[in-house]
């Protein structure tokens, strides 16, 4: 036995997709699905899904109802798997159980084994949980239905704990044991719109179905609405005509169904009704089969049964036979089609097993016993090892090559009885007269006991307080010595008392050239502002406030000269009165990180071509400067600049050139702009710029000022023996009334802008 639900996040990791199942690959993607046979909600979160505590075994949680925890355990666990696994179902339950009782449902379907010293701790922790309402086991081995008998039996397992078949046995029982613990389904009723009920076959079976308002559609001429039947069968039923145009609604509506279930319990059927379907297009019908096939590769389809078909369907459905990867049957009607499926699944398995089926064992020959196996771990299987005696007869065991060992197990079993029934009388006895000597000797030295206990503790407090003393001591010096952070003590004046080795080495000075000297003018600059503060003014203020002071950055120097910046976290030490006597200060070098910050800063509002700003940074001030003129009215000017024919320059002469003739570009832009005006590269060859208090007049001549300057400069770039030359159109405007964004201004100097081109570029056009 083993709680094998979900685990510790620190502990876990996660299977990669190769060992995830399609249903748990789909169920993965979402948090909220629904029980398939209850229509109760499922809770399944990513985190939870093959979830990995150590090589080979792994688990998927799901909370059912807001009351079951169904955990689904795959591999082989040893003690270090089953405590990281018990260490997460306890958080799981501590997020979601804290208000009353629930049950746990392992499902051991494709659990391997698990070690006995993992069974202890399972069974040893079980018991600590106070709101566990019981525990359900379903698809166990023979060995292990066995174990968990005889552990209730020989009372081993404390904890009220069942076996049923299969999960829709388990969950059947579920509530039983919730209202045995006084609880009750807090969460355990079907989402809005979900309809669970039964539907009872011509052979008496009781099937469960599954229904919702969003598992159906009706569009141009067809309606198609699903069920979910036995857990794991999806039921259709379609009426209508079938076109092309209806793909993709029917693909949506499948997915919407398979995803909403937690998962399938048992191997995945499509049953088809189309006695209500009058025609099918070609194309769709095409369309239709492509689709099956991937669907298939993502979650293979067990069998595909159609029922209500006229002649010519039913000729469509038998050529589909030869294209399609997985088989197809022909049925009469629901009933029919729904045995089918039963005759799919193995005994034993009810549609709640994926479990292969079993192949059939050929005929022992004498001698051979490796056949003989299997039905003799079904006998172990199916034994009783609650009660006393079997409760069966097998006719087939005297034929086996194993009949001496059936007949031993039953002797033994027999014997096991006889013991057991011995043991428990005996204790009985043994309990009862040891009782009463038990408890007059637990009185007697429980004083004795306490008294002891007393006086040993006060000795090892004692010796604790002392060896503690004495280390910390020495922890203090090594700490101090080793740690590679600045350290330093300074009084309240300000003068340096201490300072540790890794200090002394990061400003350059020995310990006596700094003791007693002002921490400024040696380790902080004189132009720093703590310089010019009244020092006892600020020991007042750190005594008032010390958290505002307990962290701060600010420039040093070395002894070299060096400037360095430093992190300090400060802590003032106060004597019995309340007054400051020193504070200490724990220092780390940031100047790196600063200059990095710096560096940051420029790369991100600069064009790092040509040192101008870059577009975002661009409009980020220029923003700034149009709302604060448009609040007062003041006169402002907006130009775009266009490179003339620069793709031209580029192809005839190079890249290397076109760079040259930006950088150039620029640099005369600079020359002619003020200070206060903004300019950025705001394209590949297209420039803004900004004029604050500048009106239409004055930005004109800027702009015929600027446009004759780039047009006569001869930029150095050598090319067939000549200078390189370029000009610039320009579009301007000023600020308008009704102008309430600056990209009003944009548009008007871009208008302008393309005036200017069209008018043979190396110009200025207003707009």
């Amino acid at each position: 036995m083993n709680d094998l639900t979900s685990a510790s996040s620190e502990n876990a990791l996660h299977e990669d997709d190769r060992g995830t199942t399609p249903a748990e690959a789909i169920c993965a993607e979402a948090s909220l699905r629904i029980c398939p046979f209850t229509g109760w909600s499922v809770l399944r979160k990513p985190e939870w899904t093959r979830v990995v505590f150590e090589e080979g075994f792994s688990i998927t949680a799901e909370i059912i109802g807001g009351c079951i925890l169904l955990t689904h355990n795959r591999g082989r666990a040893t003690l270090v798997g089953v405590r990281k696994a018990f260490e997460f179902t306890q958080a799981i339950i501590a997020d979601h159980f804290s208000e009353g009782p629930y049950v746990h449902i392992l499902d051991y379907t494709h659990l391997a084994g698990t070690s006995l010293d993992g069974r202890r701790f399972f069974i040893r922790h079980m018991t600590k949980r106070r709101q566990l309402a019981g525990v359900i086991f379903y698809g166990l081995s023979p060995m292990l239905r066995m174990s968990t008998q005889l552990g209730k039996r020989l009372h081993i397992v404390p904890f009220n704990v069942h076996i049923a078949k299969d999960y829709r046995t388990a969950l059947a029982l579920a509530p039983t044991l919730l209202k045995e613990a006084g609880g009750s389904h807090r969460d355990a009723t079907a989402p809005e719109g979900v309809f669970p009920g039964r539907y009872q076959s011509r052979d008496g079976l009781n099937h469960p179905v599954l229904r919702s308002d969003d598992w159906q559609f009706e569009r141009d001429g067809l309606g198609i609405r699903i069920e979910v039947i036995g857990g794991h069968i999806i039921h259709a039923i379609a009426e209508g005509s079938l076109q092309i145009s209806h793909l993709t609604d029917i693909i949506n509506l499948r997915e919407r169904v398979y995803g909403a279930l937690a998962a399938p319990q048992g191997p995945l059927y499509f049953i088809i009704g189309l006695q209500g379907l009058q025609r099918v297009d070609r194309l769709a019908r095409k369309a239709y089969q492509d689709s099956l096939r991937t669907w298939h590769r993502k979650v293979p389809i067990q069998g595909y049964i159609v029922y209500g078909l006229n002649p010519f369907t039913t000729a469509v459905i038998n050529f589909s036979r030869y294209i399609l990867p997985f088989p197809i049957q022909l049925a009469e009607d629901l009933d029919q089609a729904l045995a089918m499926t039963r005759a799919e699944i193995p005994a034993g398995d009810g549609g709640d097993s994926m479990r292969p089926r079993r192949a059939s064992a050929s005929p022992s020959q004498p001698g051979d016993t490796s056949e003989a196996v299997e039905p003799l771990l079904e006998f172990i299987g199916n034994i009783d090892w609650e009660k006393d005696g079997i409760s069966f007869a097998r006719t087939d065991d005297e034929d086996s090559p194993l009949g001496p060992v059936y007949d031993a197990i039953k002797v033994i079993k027999s014997e096991m009885d006889d013991l057991l029934s011995e043991k428990v009388n005996a204790e009985k006895a043994i309990e009862s007269a040891r009782d009463g000597l038990e408890s007059r000797v637990r009185e007697r030295t429980a004083e004795l006991i306490d008294i002891n206990r007393r006086l040993q503790s006060e000795i090892h407090e004692r010796r604790e307080m002392e060896s503690a003393l004495r280390a910390s001591e020495k922890n203090y010096r090594d700490l101090v010595d080793s740690v590679n952070s600045i350290i330093l003590r300074w009084d309240a004046r300000g003068r340096i008392v201490f300072m540790n080795p890794y200090g002394l080495k990061f400003f350059g000075y020995a310990m006596d050239e700094l003791l007693g000297k002002n921490v400024v003018g040696t380790i902080v600059p004189e132009s720093e502002s703590i310089s010019q503060r009244d020092l006892d003014k600020l020991m007042r203020q750190i005594q008032q406030d010390p958290d505002r002071f307990r962290n701060n950055e600010n420039e040093n120097i070395t002894r070299d000269g060096r400037r360095v910046w430093i992190y300090w976290t400060n802590r003032a030490i106060m004597d019995d009165d309340g007054r400051i006597v020193e504070i200490l200060s724990v220092g780390n070098d940031i100047t790196g990180r600063r200059h990095m910050e710096a560096e940051l800063r420029r790369l991100a509002t600069t064009d790092p071509l040509t040192g101008a700003f870059n577009r975002r940074r661009f409009f980020q001030k220029a923003r700034q400067e149009f709302l604060r003129h448009q609040r007062y009215n003041h006169c402002f000017a907006v130009l775009l600049m266009d490179m003339d024919h620069f793709k031209k320059i580029n192809d005839t002469h190079g890249h290397p050139v076109g760079d040259a003739v930006l950088k150039a570009f620029v640099e005369t832009c600079q020359n002619v702009f003020r200070v206060t005006d903004i300019f950025g590269r705001t394209g590949g060859e297209e420039f803004s710029a900004v004029l604050p208090e500048t009106d239409i007049t004055d930005a004109l001549q800027v702009a015929e000022r600027l446009r004759y300057h780039v047009a006569n400069n001869r930029i150095p770039v050598e090319t067939d023996g000549r200078p390189i030359t370029s000009t610039v159109s320009i579009g301007l405007t000023s600020l308008h009334e009704d102008d309430v964004t600056l990209e009003s201004m944009i548009r008007r100097a871009d208008k302008a802008l393309y005036a200017a081109k069209r008018a043979g570029r190396n110009c200025v056009k207003q707009g």
